[in-house]
């Protein structure tokens, strides 16, 4: 893609992308570190 080339959503990414925005408004994240320890406590 070059810097003249516009990428157009679909519907189903612009949703994501929705929720996503959702969730960092009320908090619902988790900082990398407690992710990595939890993959790592699912893996074992």
């Amino acid at each position: 893609m070059n810097n003249q080339e516009i990428y157009q959503l679909d519907e189903e990414e612009i949703d994501i992308i929705r929720q996503s925005e959702e969730d960092i408004k009320y908090g619902r994240v988790i900082s990398q570190e407690d992710l990595d320890r939890q993959n790592l406590e699912w893996l074992s």
